[in-house]
Order: structure tokens, then sequence, then C-alpha cells
């Protein structure tokens, strides 16, 4: 369960998260300061040892509302968490709780992602939520947004890390695409209420995107990325590092080939990842219909032939959205029952 928190709590916990101290700091002033002491936060703020711009953090922190947000107390953490190293006394969430209690896989990859790379994430995920698992990533553009969505698109849970408050909202773009995961997923943080971005604060957001996963998935990472720092964490951590293959020419991908060099596992199929991780079929959740008969992939393989046509071919043909077609297209490749030629698609011979 998770600890009820009163007002001196909250207020309290804030004040910490805001002041963003060092380790050894940290751990002085908890040592000092009762959580439950209503007088906590004026004693922290009378503390000569801090800084002008600690002091300014903190004040303007405790301004911030924080309705809707579940304060995670270091004893109360999701199971991956406990015992990790690095990370704050407290964290914050906005959400379904539940999200945090169920087995969950990492999808990072670059913000510049391409059609390929988008579609990979978006299906992975789709097959991880439909499996039970929560789908967790850092809620930028590009990849993550398309692995979050992917959740979404099949009633899935998916849980955004985010390097500002659970208040915030960045990049703005993702507004709309936060608000859904509220009911069934969540935004969790290391960081207090009204915390806004900063470059330091995405390198530590990745670290927790690792340590709240049993596996991280990387698609589409170039050779100086961020999901490059979360993959390295991960295998600090002792969880599995997984790569999806791409053209051995696409720069957006050389991370991820240095990835496999340094030893992480190549996969095709989201069911590689899920037999790896020891977890059981797949399901369909309660909300979402069941799937028809005439899938989009029948009618794109039964379009297909062993001559090569253009995408713009197919989605006339089939009479669907061009983004699904593309997924599918990029389902069935990595499935091995299409192959991709110079951009056109043809059935395997």
């Amino acid at each position: 369960m998770v600890a009820e928190t009163t007002s001196h709590r909250t207020a309290f916990w804030q004040a910490i998260l805001a002041g963003e101290f060092s380790a050894g700091k940290l751990a002085g002033f908890l040592s000092q300061l009762d959580p439950d002491d209503a007088t906590s936060v004026e004693t922290l703020m009378r503390n000569p040892k801090l800084t002008d711009r600690e002091r300014s953090q903190i004040r303007q922190s405790q301004t911030a509302s924080t309705e809707g947000v579940t304060w995670l107390e270091e004893a109360n953490f999701p199971e991956p968490l406990l015992g990790v190293s690095g990370l704050p006394p407290a964290l914050t969430f906005r959400g379904d709780r539940a999200a945090l209690n169920l087995p969950a896989i990492a999808i990072v990859g670059t913000r510049s992602a391409g059609t390929y790379g988008k579609a990979c994430a978006q299906k992975f995920a789709e097959a991880f939520a439909r499996a039970g698992v929560t789908v967790v990533s850092g809620g930028a553009l590009g990849i993550d947004a398309a692995a979050h969505r992917g959740a979404l698109n099949v009633a899935g849970r998916s849980v955004a890390v985010l390097a500002t408050g659970v208040d915030g909202v960045y990049p703005p773009l993702n507004a709309g695409l936060f608000k859904e995961l509220l009911p069934s997923g969540g935004l969790l943080s290391q960081y207090a209420v009204g915390s806004t971005p900063d470059s330091y604060k995405f390198l530590q957001r990745n670290y927790l995107i690792a340590a709240l996963s049993l596996a991280v998935l990387v698609i589409e990472a170039p050779a100086k990325s961020g999901a490059l720092r979360t993959a390295q964490h991960a295998a600090e951590l002792g969880r599995e590092v997984f790569v999806v293959p791409a053209n051995l020419d696409n720069r957006n991908f050389y991370g991820s080939f240095q990835l496999i060099r340094d030893g992480a596992t190549l996969v095709t199929h989201p069911e590689q990842i899920l037999e790896s991780l020891g977890i059981g079929g797949l399901f369909t959740p309660a909300n979402e219909p069941a799937p028809e008969s005439n899938s989009l992939a029948d009618k794109i393989l039964r379009v297909l032939s062993v001559d090569a046509v253009a995408p713009e071919v197919l989605v006339a043909q089939v009479d669907a959205d061009p983004s699904d077609v593309l997924a599918e297209l990029t389902v069935l490749e990595i499935d091995g029952l299409i192959l991709r030629d110079g951009g056109k698609y043809a059935k395997k011979p």
C-alpha cells in the first residue's frame, strides 16, 4: 500500500526533492528532520548549510499545487526500485498506482525517429501491453511517444518517467498523450512538483527508467543518445538489454549497433523478449475489441506478391490509414513474412 501522507509530510518531501541536494547533504538533513513534524520545513530553511539556490528552489516549491499527486516514499517504492542506490528518498506519481505493480519493460530511442523506428516501438509496446506488461518510457517525442501510444492502442498500461515535475508537460506537444496515460498508467518523477526541465535532469531520469524496468529495449539510437545511457544503466543494474535490427547504413542506429557489439541481445519479435523474461502468453484487455479475422496484416499479405510495390500502392489497395499500413509492414518485415527493397515491399518467395 502507498503510505498515507499528511500535509506536513507532503510539504516536507516537496522541500527535500526541490532542494536537489548532494547525497551527503541529503543524508545529513534526513537524519536531523522528521517528516511528520510540522516545523521541519521551517527548520530546514534556517539551516546554514543551504545555498541561496537551494533555499530559493524550496521556497518556490511550497507554492506548487500537489493536488492529485501521490508521494511514494522509499519503503513503498515499486518492487524493482527497492534496494536500488542513487535514488531520492521519495518519488511523485500521478495516475493509476496499479501500473507500477506490474512487470515493466522500457522502450527507448531517439527523439528524431523515422517511420521504421516508431512503427517498431509501437508494435513492440502493443505486444508487451497485451502480455500484461507496463510499458515504460521517457515521455519524449519520437520513440518514447510511439511506445506510449502503442500501449494505449491496445488499452494497456504505460508510465512516462519525466525530467520535470509530474504536473509539467514537456514537450508541450505531448500534453494530450500525458492526459491519456493517467487513467490506467501515469507520470512518475524524482523531482518536486513544479520542477522545470533541465539537461541534467534528463540524464538522471534515464537511470530511473532503467531501474524501474525488468529490461530495456533500444530502438533507433544514434551514436550519441540518451537511450544509450539508459541501456548502460540497465546493464549496470543487472537488467537485460535488447536491440532491434536495422539497415547497416542508417546512422540513427549506430548507437544501437554499438550496444549489440557490447553484448546486448538482438531481437526481431516481442515474444523473444517476453520469453527471455519468463512472462506468459498474450491476453486481450477487457475493453479492447477482439481482433477481426480479416486483419490489416492479412489484407496486406493478400495484396503483396514477389514483385515489390511502394507503400502508397498498398495504402490504396487495402484502403487503410498510411501510418497503420507502415506499422503493419514493419511488423511483417521483422516477422520475416515480407521483404523490403529500396523502399518497396514484396512477399517472401
